[in-house]
Parts: structure tokens; sequence; C-alpha cells
């Protein structure tokens, strides 16, 4: 993010202008004002969060789906609860003075890369609900259990083991299927645990206003490391999930 701000078109021109104003008139002061003027535009940048918004908006992201647009009851009511406890985060923001504010710009942050992966896994178990609701577990192990009884009973040696074959095939698939059922249901209790981390960010927030800023920085940085290691452990779990996903489709 410091450096999507450092390489702006605006800062690089201060920056630029200065450079260019201290070569003509052989003043380096110039040129350490001009240094002063970027830093400060730099830092400006990354204090406000319409700039860590856009920063973080990457090519890829993926929007949070809209409630309506979700089938699935159990995924649509998870939905509804992480945007309801984005616009309470939003809100106790607004409410919050600038000095606390100051201490949450790494909070923020990772607010926004956790909403990301919420998008990322309500997609997914978007996608793999749909798969499901095309296949029938208990016929595949069905199927894999008749195939293995041919094979068992076949007086023939040949066609018992094309039997075996074909039983081992379909219990491979029953498998695959049971798999991509465990990790839809993985996916909602990620899902669970990312709506609980969000209800409780507001409440936090408003106790760091009532704490001095020696204390209100510890807070922060407990915070700060358990919502780090969240994001390190979606981030993990997504890529599990992608060949998943790919079984899928």
């Amino acid at each position: 993010m410091v450096a999507k701000s450092a390489t702006s078109v605006l800062n690089l021109g201060v920056f630029g202008a200065a450079a260019a104003g201290a070569v003509v008139l052989a003043s380096w002061p110039i040129a350490a004002l001009g240094g002063v003027a970027y830093a400060a535009l730099v830092a400006s940048d990354v204090a406000s969060p319409d700039f860590r918004r856009r920063a973080l908006r990457r090519a890829g992201d993926l929007p949070l789906p809209r409630p309506k647009d979700l089938e699935d009851p159990a995924l649509r009511d998870l939905v509804t609860q992480i945007h309801a406890a984005r616009e309470d985060i939003a809100a106790t923001l607004r409410e919050t003075p600038q000095r606390v504010q100051r201490n949450l710009t790494t909070t923020i942050d990772s607010l926004e890369e956790l909403q990301n992966h919420a998008a990322v896994l309500v997609t997914r178990a978007r996608d793999l609900g749909i798969y499901l609701e095309r296949v029938d577990l208990p016929q595949a192990r069905q199927e894999a259990a008749t195939l293995h009884q041919r094979a068992a009973t076949s007086p023939d040696h040949d066609t018992a083991r094309e039997y075996e074959l074909a039983a081992t095939a379909a219990a491979e698939r029953a498998t695959a299927l049971v798999d991509i059922e465990t990790g839809r249901e993985r996916i909602l209790a990620n899902l669970t645990r990312i709506v609980a981390t969000l209800r409780g960010v507001p409440p936090k927030i408003v106790r760091m206003r009532t704490l001095d800023d020696r204390a209100s920085d510890s807070l922060t940085g407990d915070f700060d490391r358990e919502l780090s290691r969240m994001n390190t452990d979606l981030r993990a779990f997504e890529q599990t999930l992608e060949s998943l996903v790919e079984v899928s489709r």
C-alpha cells in the first residue's frame, strides 16, 4: 500500500518538480524541501481510509455477493451477517476520534483483507453447493458397493477383474464427493469465524477510546496479530480449496 502511494502520479510529480527546480537553481535545500513534501503526501495517503480502500482493491478481488443472490439459506445468512458487521464497523469508525483511528491503520488493512477472504470463500461455497445439488452421494456409495459385490460373486476371473476396476473408480468418485462436501462445510465454519471476528471489532474499538495512548497501542497490537494469524490461516485454506473447485467444475 505504501508503494502505491509512493508511485502515485501526484506524489511523484511533487518530488520530480522539486528535483528539477534544485538542478536549475543549484539549490539542494529546494530538493530537500521537495523530499519532505513528497514524504508528507505519502504519509497522508497511507493515513487516508479512502486511499486504503482503493489500494486494497487489487485486480482479481471479488466483491462480497448480495444475500439475495444466494440460494443456499446457510450461506445467505452468513453473508447477511458479514454485511451487517461491516456496516457496524464503519459506523463505529466514524464516531471514533482521530487519535484512536491513527492507531488502527494496520487493523483496517487487515480487516479489508479479511473481507476479501470472505468474498472468496462465499464464492467457493456457492460453487461447491451448486455442484453437490447435481450429484447423489448415497447413490455413489451404493454403486461402488454393488460393483464390489459383482466382482466378488463373478465366476469368471476377467469379468471379476473388470468389475473390481469399475468398483474402484466408483469408490474414488464417492470419496471425492465426500471431500467436496467436507470442504464446503469447512468453508461455512471459516465464514462463521469471520462473522464472529468482525462482530467483535466495534466493541474493541469503543474500548480503545477509553484507554490512554500506551494502553490503546498495546491492545491494537494484540488485535493486529490476531487478524494477521487469521488471514494467514485463510490464505492457506483457500489454497487447499483450489483442487476441490477444479473437481466440481
